[in-house]
């Protein structure tokens, strides 16, 4: 009985520890950077401590700002400038002139995206720079998000991955005349539903996983 008695306890304990552990798992982040615009500079506070500033161009305008965990961004009609807690300093990507204006930016507390009609940009917390690709002429831009530890870009012939800590985009190809009906991010795996295919990327792996729907 006493033996029973404390397999219940123990059961008890690792069913709360597991609770515990889940739900401080899925915590969110703290923004660690606030920004803002004022008198023709961006600036960013990190840790409510040090203050980065960066003189923006004559008629050099915001388009798009956002902070989130690690990370804060601004996307103006010249540039993409992003911001992490590590690297301390304003990051600075410039756009051709006919960017910007279509662009899709997306902020995690780990990841920046920037998806244009050429070409999708990201920049990782952890590493502290830019990562690019290109997009297939003539392909048409449908998606761009990006949440906790992995973001994803669609355009009408490739679905590009990129995940937290990785040093490229991963790409899968679409087929021809299969159609996307479907795209749902969570923090860690993106989730591609076409008319053929079920297809997943994870922010720990290195590839697109296929499951075929006929």
């Amino acid at each position: 009985m006493l033996r029973c008695r404390k397999i219940f306890t123990i059961l008890i304990y690792l069913s709360i520890l597991a609770s515990t552990m889940c739900s401080h798992a899925e915590e969110e982040i703290e923004d660690l950077i606030d920004i803002a615009e004022s008198n023709g500079k961006i600036i960013a506070i990190i840790r409510g401590i040090k203050t980065v500033s960066f003189d923006l161009r004559s008629k050099e305008k915001v388009l798009w700002s956002d902070s989130n965990g690690y990370l804060g961004a601004f996307l103006t009609n010249y540039r993409f400038f992003v911001i992490s807690t590590s690297s301390g300093a304003w990051q600075v990507l410039h756009l051709k002139s006919d960017e910007p204006g279509k662009a899709i930016a997306s902020l995690s507390p780990y990841i920046a995206l920037l998806a244009t009609e050429d070409r999708a940009i990201g920049y990782d917390a952890s590493s502290n720079q830019f990562i690019e690709t290109q997009f297939p002429l003539h392909d048409e831009l449908l998606v761009a998000e990006t949440e906790k530890y992995v973001a994803v870009v669609i355009t009408s012939s490739r679905a590009f991955g990129l995940a937290a800590k990785s040093s490229s985009f991963i790409e899968v190809r679409l087929r021809i005349r299969e159609t996307v009906e479907e795209v749902k991010v969570t923090s860690s795996k993106a989730t591609v539903r076409t008319s053929d295919r079920l297809l997943t990327f994870i922010a720990s792996g290195s590839t697109w996983r296929e499951h075929r729907l006929n």
